[in-house]
């Protein structure tokens, strides 16, 4: 009888064992599983900010040519020697094919 009991025990104990052992591999996989979701997901975000960043400076290079070559044109319309210059009432164009220079 005694020896019966024993036994039961034992096998309840494995059964426990069993069981305990099968639920902290399902929370070890809901932990893991939890984790390199959120690292997926950061990944996500970091690579988005990146392209963001990126067209950011496309833009900031573009909006800085612009302003280069806005300063320059302010820049030779205020120079004095443009100032004194007189428009012509009779402009002569040069054909690119002609001789410039005299001989």
């Amino acid at each position: 009888m005694r020896k019966n009991t024993l036994s039961r025990k034992v096998e309840v104990s494995v059964n426990a064992l069993v069981f305990v052992i099968i639920a902290l591999v399902a929370l070890i996989s809901l932990v893991y599983l939890a984790n390199a979701n959120r690292n997926a997901t950061k990944g996500y975000a970091l690579k988005n900010l990146e392209v963001e960043r990126s067209q950011l400076l496309t833009e900031n290079e573009v909006w800085d040519m612009e302003i280069a070559r806005v300063q320059a044109l302010a820049n030779i319309q205020n120079d004095p020697k443009v100032k004194t210059m007189v428009k012509t009432d009779t402009p002569l164009f040069i054909r690119g094919d002609t001789a410039i220079a005299s001989k």
